[in-house]
C-alpha cells in the first residue's frame, strides 16, 4: 500500500469516527446505516469545502478568471458516490467502512435525489460543473429556487 493511500484511508477514518461521535452521538460499533451515511455526507461536505476555499484563495491571490455557469436547472443525481469518484476516495472508503461491515452500495441507498431539474439540459448543466470542478476551475453555477424545486414554463395570452 502507497503511503498516500495509507494517509488517507487513516485521515478518513479519523473524520468519519468524529463525525459519528461529534453530530451523531454515537461510537462507529453502535452506528445505523443511516448514521454512517450522514457521517460520510458531513466528512465529504467538509473535504469538499477545504478544497474549494483553497480553490478560491488561489484564484483570488492570482487574479484567476472565474466562470459563473447560469441553467434553468441542474440535474446531478446522488452525489455521494460521485463525490467519492471525483476526490478519488471511492476505493478508501469502501476500505474503511468495512472495518464495521458497512458497504458504500448500503451508504447510496440512503442518499434522496436533489430534485433540482427533471431534463437533459439539466443533466449537461450539472455534468460541466462536474467536469470543471474535478479539473480545478474555479466555477459555479447559479439558478432559480422553483417550487418543488423543477422548472414549469407556462405562457399566457401570448
Amino acid at each position: 500500500m502507497k503511503v498516500e493511500s495509507l494517509l488517507e484511508k487513516v485521515e478518513l477514518r479519523r473524520r468519519l469516527i468524529a463525525a459519528l461521535r461529534e453530530n451523531m452521538m454515537v461510537e462507529p460499533k453502535d452506528a445505523t446505516i443511516e448514521q454512517f451515511y450522514r457521517a460520510l455526507a458531513l466528512t465529504l461536505r467538509d473535504l469538499m469545502g477545504e478544497k474549494r476555499r483553497h480553490l478560491s484563495a488561489k484564484t483570488a491571490s492570482h487574479a484567476k478568471k472565474q466562470v459563473h455557469y447560469l441553467s434553468m436547472e441542474f440535474l446531478p443525481g446522488r452525489s455521494m458516490k460521485n463525490s467519492l469518484y471525483n476526490l478519488r476516495l471511492d476505493k478508501v472508503a469502501a476500505e474503511v467502512l468495512s472495518e464495521w461491515d458497512v458497504r458504500l452500495e448500503q451508504l447510496y441507498e440512503c442518499e434522496p435525489d436533489a430534485g433540482l431539474g427533471n431534463g437533459g439540459l439539466g443533466r449537461l448543466a450539472a455534468c460541466y460543473l462536474d467536469g470543471l470542478a474535478t479539473d480545478g476551475f474555479p466555477a459555479a453555477g447559479y439558478s432559480i429556487l422553483y417550487k418543488y424545486g423543477i422548472f414549469k414554463q407556462k405562457i399566457i395570452d401570448g
